[in-house]
């Protein structure tokens, strides 16, 4: 069964049990393999990103998902043993569109079966109406993160 490296384990560990959860049973469904790049996230490292146009939350006038304790988002990155390959494929929009709805349809199935509490919210549908990228002003295809019904 495929399972996340340590690195991307240990920053899964950071997140909310529920996000742990369904990034758990999505390694375990997608066919794209795919790593943990955050969890939580220093003051610093928001603001960070903040100042690079990376973030729309400063963490300092707004905190953001990844600065909870523990983390109610985590970010993904696309992984593939070769390296070329995994250059191009890091932050590749269409396999981070694929494994996003895997990552959707397994919350789904999680929370309909009450092994987590929470629904999930992507950064490339941020309002979830199913219109991916065309009608928002920032997109973060890496990025999901919890909700409550």
């Amino acid at each position: 069964m495929p399972k996340f490296g340590n690195k991307s384990a240990a920053k899964l560990k950071t997140c909310h049990s529920d996000l742990q959860k369904i990034m758990n049973l999505v390694i375990s469904r997608s066919r794209i393999d795919f790593g943990i790049s955050e969890g939580a996230r220093s003051l610093e490292r928001q603001t960070e990103l903040f100042n690079q146009g990376k973030s729309k939350i400063d963490g300092i006038n707004i905190k953001g998902k990844h600065n909870f304790s523990p983390s109610l988002a985590c970010d993904i990155f696309i992984y593939h043993s070769d390296t070329a390959t995994r250059r191009k494929l890091v932050y590749d929009r269409c396999s981070l569109s694929y494994v996003a709805g895997v990552v959707i349809s397994c919350a789904e199935e999680l929370l309909l079966a009450g092994e987590i509490e929470s629904t999930i919210r992507w950064g490339g549908n941020w309002d979830r109406d199913g219109v991916i990228l065309l009608d928002q002003n920032f997109d973060d295809l890496p990025h999901f993160e919890l909700r409550k019904p």
